[in-house]
């Protein structure tokens, strides 16, 4: 084995190409892996993450697909991840899980044509147990992918199919009650001479009901969904460099920029757009970390944004300037170099929205990690020692009080922003106290934001 892997690094030093660190600028905290589970094809263990924070006790968990069932993990010291329950997925030998958490519930759907269901957990009981309270293919026998909005209380489920063989490209579905999901729409696909404009909706990023909707090879599609009843088509991107299989998109805080990944063909680059005037998209940036590496999923945070880079590992590029981003840290999660660049291999997943800063990475063929990058590459700080903000009560049930020195309401800006990076309110300081409501959000952590143009301050805030 030793020589094969010098054999290896010898023809890697020999092509030219450049060896690279096991990371830069993000540390291992730890690493949970079972060579034992299940392999799909030979070689895929794991699929996607996301994360879960206890409000009441501070304790961060990460839910973890396999192949063949959803694994939950302690992570409260990330230094020690802690394996506390798995169940039961409802189809075995999945290469596509995906999650989503709303209040003390995560949402659970697979991707598989022979079997599957919508799976509903109970989180609140953790560590020491998770309890299922919802598993029905009466909405959806399977689906790809999946995305909540909090403040309409909406899931919005991709490629959604039903027992009877028909599919969906995306269903909408209330979590008014959140025990009990209800479909209450299907987006309606423009036609276009009579034939539908797409079949699919890959991934879907939802603020305020605005649907920005990856399309496969159809590009990115824009639309107001507020009024299911009458939906608005509101932009189109398909003509943009190193387009392909459009895959995921977010939106930055302030809605002005939009970053997108295109899947394959592998190797192509990461785009930014400034979609300001939604009549006349234009294109800011693209990006990429090595040539031949692909960029699955990106999130913005902060100044940076955090991708999982299949074959690259985890990967921090700082996008203060759009127009120039940089790539800034990485942790590679292969061995590196990778045994190749085709094929799905690597970093399937990031989540980096845990309040203690701690990112949760996993990675199809080497499991799961939890990373911390350094100060210079933290999306979200809590910045108090420079900055007077008061909030009382906080934790709060739904009202708070803020005030801040009256210096420091000229010409700035306050915002709520969710763990996902949503932002739930913007609106000037005209004066120095005022209220905040947060009776109509879901319980959990968010992030308090005071803005102008010389400084932005950061406070968490939680809901009880």
């Amino acid at each position: 084995m030793v020589n094969k892997l010098k054999f290896i690094l010898l023809i890697w030093l020999l092509s030219g190409a450049t060896l690279q660190a096991q990371s830069d600028k993000v540390n291992l905290l730890d690493h949970w892996f079972n060579p034992n589970l299940p392999r799909l094809n030979g070689y895929q263990i794991w699929n996607d993450l996301t994360g879960y924070t206890d409000t009441l006790t501070g304790k961060e968990y990460i839910i973890a697909g396999s192949t063949d069932s959803i694994y939950f993990f302690d992570i409260s010291n990330p230094s020690n991840i802690v394996l506390v329950d798995v169940a039961d997925g409802k189809s075995k030998q999945m290469v596509n899980r995906d999650y989503e958490c709303y209040s003390h519930y995560v949402y659970c759907v697979s991707d598989n044509r022979n079997a599957g269901s919508l799976q509903v957990f109970d989180l609140q009981y953790l560590p020491d147990s998770v309890h299922k309270v919802y598993d029905s293919d009466t909405i959806a026998f399977n689906t790809h992918s999946i995305f909540i909005e909090a403040s309409s209380k909406r899931l919005y489920m991709c490629i959604n199919r039903t027992k009877s063989g028909k599919t969906f490209a995306m269903d909408i579905v209330s979590l008014e009650q959140p025990e009990t999901p209800v479909k209450i729409g299907t987006l309606e696909v423009p036609d276009l001479g009579g034939t539908p404009a797409f079949s699919s909706i890959h991934e879907v990023f939802v603020r305020n009901d605005t649907a920005w909707c990856s399309a496969e090879y159809s590009g990115l599609w824009v639309f107001d969904l507020r009024d299911l009843t009458n939906q608005r088509l509101l932009s189109v991107i398909t003509n943009y460099p190193e387009n392909g299989y459009n895959h995921s998109s977010v939106l930055d805080p302030s809605g002005k920029y939009l970053m997108f990944t295109d899947e394959v063909p592998s190797g192509l680059a990461i785009k930014i757009f400034d979609v300001s005037n939604l009549s006349d998209p234009r294109l800011v940036s693209t990006f990429e970390s090595s040539a031949l590496a692909t960029a699955h999923n990106a999130y913005w945070v902060g100044n940076f944004a955090y991708i999982s880079y299949y074959q690259d590992g985890f990967v921090v590029f700082d996008i203060s300037n759009p127009f120039n981003p940089v790539e800034a840290g990485y942790y590679r999660t292969l061995p590196y170099p990778p045994a190749n660049y085709e094929g799905y291999n690597g970093c399937w997943g990031v989540y980096p929205w845990f309040p203690s800063g701690t990112i949760a990475v996993s990675d199809m063929q080497e499991g799961i990690f939890t990373l911390k990058p350094d100060k210079s590459i933290t999306g979200v700080t809590e910045k108090i020692n420079e900055i007077q903000i008061n909030v009382y009560p906080n934790p709060t049930s739904g009202k708070a009080q803020f005030s801040t020195p009256q210096q420091q309401v000229k010409d700035s800006y306050i915002s709520i922003l969710n763990l996902k990076g949503e932002l739930l309110l913007h609106k000037p300081t005209t004066s120095p106290t005022f209220e905040i409501n947060l009776e109509e959000y879901a319980a959990g952590v968010y992030i308090l934001q005071l803005s102008s143009g010389n400084f932005t301050y950061q406070k968490k805030l939680v809901k009880l």
